[in-house]
């Protein structure tokens, strides 16, 4: 067997939250076994059998996403970046287009006419982001993942989505989505070793989805957002504080900050 099985297999594990040691309880074998096997990339096909059959997938959905790995996030040219950023309702048919969505998926997800999905994906490749094929087919030009620029100009768009799907999903906890917010004071190292778990999560969670976009069909696929943010509390910022309505004192104050020196 192939390096190429091997790395794909790596992900599954990692995607999985499966460790050798699991694997290897699993199969009825040494863990040195399983680590040997996958530092040796090289086992018979029962063995490999096995493997897969320990980690709950199937081998063919292994080789047919061997090759196709989650690589480094590309860029789009700051120019096309600014284009975007001025219609929207662009930006987002490409950015669903990028997560994989088809060009009828779409349409079902917006309730677009075929004439409108049409005329977005013309748009797009006028910009060189997408070639067009037959009908409402149409190819990336642009690797994935990709990697926008949050301070460029279409920050604007990124916070008021992060903002609506918040909202959103404060409004729906019940059923359809999940919202946590609190605060807690702790160590500066607690902190980042809460940070890197979530990173880690969120690794396996686009592992995850990388793994089922390449071995199920796409109208079985929902699309889910994750959005994250934790950090020292800017209190001030998102929880302001003025002074109290009968502090005489803080009002003087606040008038003598304000007040102009008198000319000269």
């Amino acid at each position: 067997m192939s390096g190429p099985i091997f790395e794909a297999l790596k992900r599954t594990l990692k995607a999985k939250g499966l460790t050798y040691r699991t694997l290897a309880e699993r199969m009825g074998v040494s863990e040195p076994t399983v680590k040997r096997i996958f530092h040796e990339r090289n086992c018979k096909l029962d063995r490999l059998m096995e493997i897969c059959a320990a980690a709950e997938v199937e081998l063919e959905n292994v080789l047919g996403s061997m090759n196709r790995g989650p690589g480094p996030a590309n860029h789009v040219a700051p120019e096309i970046e600014r284009k975007l950023a001025a219609r929207p309702a662009l930006l987002f048919v490409f950015i669903m287009l990028s997560e994989k969505f088809t060009p009828e998926g779409i349409m079902r997800s917006q309730g677009l006419s075929e004439a409108s999905m049409f005329l977005y994906l013309r748009d797009l490749e006028e910009l060189g982001l997408v070639a067009l094929g037959r009908g409402l087919s149409a190819r990336l030009l642009v690797d994935t993942p990709i990697q926008w620029d949050f301070e460029g100009p279409l920050k604007p768009h990124f916070e008021t989505t992060n903002k609506n799907f918040i909202g959103w999903a404060i409004g729906h906890m019940e059923r359809q989505a999940t919202f946590i917010s609190f605060s807690r004071r702790m160590r500066p190292e607690t902190a980042e070793m809460v940070r890197r778990e979530a990173e880690d999560l969120a690794e396996r969670a686009r592992l995850l989805a990388h793994h089922d976009q390449h071995t199920t069909p796409e109208d079985q696929l929902i699309g889910y957002k994750w959005t994250f943010a934790f950090g020292a509390t800017p209190f001030p910022a998102i929880m302001p504080i003025g002074p109290h309505p009968r502090d005489a004192g803080a009002k003087l104050e606040g008038s003598a900050k304000g007040r102009r020196p008198l000319p000269a």
